[in-house]
């Protein structure tokens, strides 16, 4: 298991060999990288955070995701800091010897980051800035799992 909460920019490429090299058990990967959403008129994204807590959290749902799905290796990079338009977010990549429970336990760990895991973002207009809230939805899917 490897999380890394930071300002700095992730090459995916890079990303996917540090992965490769750190397990080898793995048949299947399961790979999602996300990125700031060139909305009309979005200037930048602010996502703040206190890394050390929200490393804490991702660590601990990387843990109930080891738990529910047979997993080779979970990588998570999460960015905070001022984020244009088109800017890497957030990867998670998850490798199991089948894609279901890599592609299962990928879509937790997105539910968890999306809904739960502390970051504040705003976005930031030309002419407004908006705190970005959690969805319901999110929140709902992400209980779906039990035990969380």
């Amino acid at each position: 298991m490897d999380i890394n909460i930071t300002k700095d920019d992730f090459d995916l490429t890079e990303e996917i060999e540090i992965f490769n090299q750190n397990s080898s058990d793995h048949g299947a990967v399961s790979i999602f990288l996300g990125k700031v959403r060139p909305e009309k008129n979005l200037e930048s994204m602010q996502i703040d955070c206190y890394p050390e807590m929200a490393q804490k959290e991702i660590k601990n749902i990387a843990k109930i995701a080891y738990s529910k799905w047979s997993l080779d290796n979970i990588r998570i990079i999460h960015r905070y800091g001022s984020l244009k338009p088109k800017d890497n977010i957030v990867l998670v990549v998850t490798g199991s010897s089948h894609r279901s429970d890599c592609m299962s336990a990928n879509e937790f760990i997105m539910d968890f980051l999306k809904s739960s895991a502390p970051f504040w973002k705003k976005e930031i207009y030309s002419d407004k800035e908006v705190w970005v809230k959690q969805k319901e939805s999110d929140l709902k899917k992400l209980y779906q799992y039990g035990s969380f």
